[in-house]
């Protein structure tokens, strides 16, 4: 029953969401194509003629707002699979189900990190089109080798990623269970329930971004902090010879 009702929280988003990640590779496609006839033979320079650069310069605005709507609507359409179907008018439904609490709750946090994770790898994806069309064989090649030569000598590339995936998807959890959790809270008033869950997501960030700072500050090796995903989780990069490396397992904790 619980991948029943996995598979329709899915549906219900991707009717949305599929359709803004088709048009995304598209635009990206014809970004990047744009660009490449944009620029001269032989120079990295853009052409003066005006036609190619207004043509180049509106794909990406729109593809750059794409990009922002798409985030927006992840957000807007998971919170709402969550606030209708457990809490609106189709809740009295959802909850005769012979599911649990637990299962309905674990679904929608499921179904918004996957499409969290889903629409970070239809931007990658994008940008990476975009790039095959404008980067030449060499740009790659020399890109590759910077690459390594910053990181090659002190931290292995792939683990590097990993840890940066793990910390993306702690991140994305967080903000999904955040934004129910306010909800939630929210739904408990009796009128102004939209601001009952605005002033509880602020409750929570300021709650997570003091608490953030005090646990920087208790890693021997904590030199650059920053805030991960903008949601006021603070995290530190590990310092070995005075030079960045891998995140530590203390660190990689205070994430979790």
């Amino acid at each position: 029953m619980f991948r029943k009702l996995l598979k329709y929280d899915m549906k219900e988003v991707g009717m949305v969401m599929l359709p803004l990640y088709a048009a995304m590779l598209v635009l990206a496609a014809a970004a990047g194509l744009s660009m490449r006839f944009s620029i001269m033979k032989g120079t990295r320079d853009f052409v003066a003629s005006t036609v190619p650069g207004v043509v180049t310069l509106i794909l990406m605005l729109v593809y750059g707002a794409l990009i922002l709507g798409m985030a927006v609507m992840t957000l807007v359409m998971t919170t709402r699979n969550f606030r209708d179907n457990l809490l609106g008018s189709r809740g009295y439904l959802m909850n005769t189900l012979p599911v649990t609490t637990q299962s309905q709750v674990l679904s929608k946090s499921l179904n918004g990190l996957i499409w969290i994770a889903l629409g970070g790898a239809a931007s990658a994806v994008s940008g990476t089109i975009a790039l095959l069309f404008i980067m030449r064989k060499q740009d790659w090649a020399e890109f590759f080798q910077t690459m390594n030569e910053m990181f090659g000598d002190r931290m292995s590339p792939w683990m590097m990623l990993l840890q940066l995936v793990i910390l993306f998807v702690l991140g994305a959890l967080q903000i999904v269970t955040k934004i129910f959790v306010s909800i939630s809270v929210g739904n408990l008033w009796r009128s102004k329930r939209g601001l009952g869950a605005v002033l509880m997501f602020v409750g929570l960030t300021v709650l997570q971004t003091l608490i953030g700072n005090r646990l920087t500050h208790l890693t021997p090796d904590a030199s650059i902090s920053y805030s991960l995903m903008g949601n006021g989780i603070s995290m530190v990069f590990g310092l070995n010879g005075g030079e960045a490396g891998l995140f530590t397992a203390r660190q990689m904790g205070f994430a979790a």
